[in-house]
C-alpha cells in the first residue's frame, strides 16, 4: 500500500496515515524545541568617563537592562573585558581597563550574578573600537563589552 495519492488535478499528496518508517507521528509544531534552545547571546558595550571605572550616565542606564538580562538567564556565562583609549601610559590603561572590568563585576555580583558565572579580561589600549593617534581621548574606545551566553 502507497502513502502518496494523486487528487483529481494531478496532485501528488501526502496519505494521512504515517508512513510505516516512521512509528511516530512528527510534531505538528516547533514549541518545545523552541523552548528549549538557548537565550540569543547577548553583545554590549558600556562607556566611561574620562580616566575612571565610572560608567556615563546613558551607560549607567543601559547597564540597568542588561544586568537583569543577565539575570533572567538560568545559566549565564558572563565576559566582561574592559578597554580604554590611547590617552595615557600603556601601564596606566592596562590597570585602568583592569578597574573597569572589575567594576561591572562587581555590580553584576552586588545584584545576585554568581561570581563563578563572571569572567573578567583587560585589554587596555591595544584593541581600540575607533583607531586613533597615541594620545587621543575618544569615548567609543573607554568602554567595556559584555558577553553574555
Amino acid at each position: 500500500m502507497s502513502d502518496l495519492a494523486v487528487n483529481t488535478d494531478g496532485e501528488l499528496m501526502l496519505s494521512k496515515e504515517p508512513p510505516p518508517f516512521c512509528p511516530a507521528p512528527v510534531a505538528d509544531s516547533f514549541e518545545e524545541v523552541d523552548q528549549a534552545m538557548p537565550a540569543a547571546p547577548i553583545y554590549k558595550q558600556l562607556y566611561f568617563i574620562f580616566d575612571s571605572d565610572e560608567l556615563t550616565e546613558q551607560s549607567r542606564r543601559d547597564a540597568e537592562a542588561i544586568y537583569q538580562a543577565v539575570l533572567e538567564r538560568d545559566a549565564p556565562e558572563v565576559l566582561v573585558t574592559g578597554h580604554t583609549d590611547t590617552s595615557g601610559s600603556v601601564k596606566l590603561n592596562d590597570a585602568l581597563s583592569k578597574r573597569r572590568a572589575e567594576a561591572v563585576r562587581e555590580d553584576l555580583i552586588e545584584i545576585g550574578v554568581k561570581p563563578d558565572t563572571i569572567r573578567t579580561f583587560h585589554k587596555g589600549e591595544s584593541e581600540p573600537l575607533i583607531d586613533t593617534g597615541d594620545g587621543v581621548k575618544e569615548l567609543r574606545n573607554r568602554r567595556v563589552e559584555i558577553n553574555v551566553r
